[in-house]
């Protein structure tokens, strides 16, 4: 019996593009991240590159175009920008 494991639903993602950023305190990039995209969420790690592409760690549910990307080092918010 193989091991082959099933599609992910198309809610769940790990690659996103942020543009439109807005810094408090730029991090050299790529960086190592944690972003929120609710409000009300837990941060998610990721990784985000000089191109705007956003790497998570696990896959994430229903992030989509428009919303905020809000990036934290800890507790300290370092900006944000949009996804798209």
């Amino acid at each position: 019996m193989s091991s082959t494991s099933a599609p992910m639903p198309r809610q769940w993602t790990r690659d996103v593009r942020v543009e439109d950023f807005s810094w408090l305190r730029a991090p050299a990039l790529p960086a190592r991240v944690d972003v929120k995209v609710r409000y009300r969420a837990k941060s998610a790690k990721a990784v985000l590159q000089k191109n705007g592409a956003l790497k998570f760690d696990k896959p994430e549910r229903a992030v989509t175009p428009g919303q905020s990307a809000v990036f934290y080092r800890g507790k300290e918010m370092l900006g944000g920008g949009i996804i798209v």
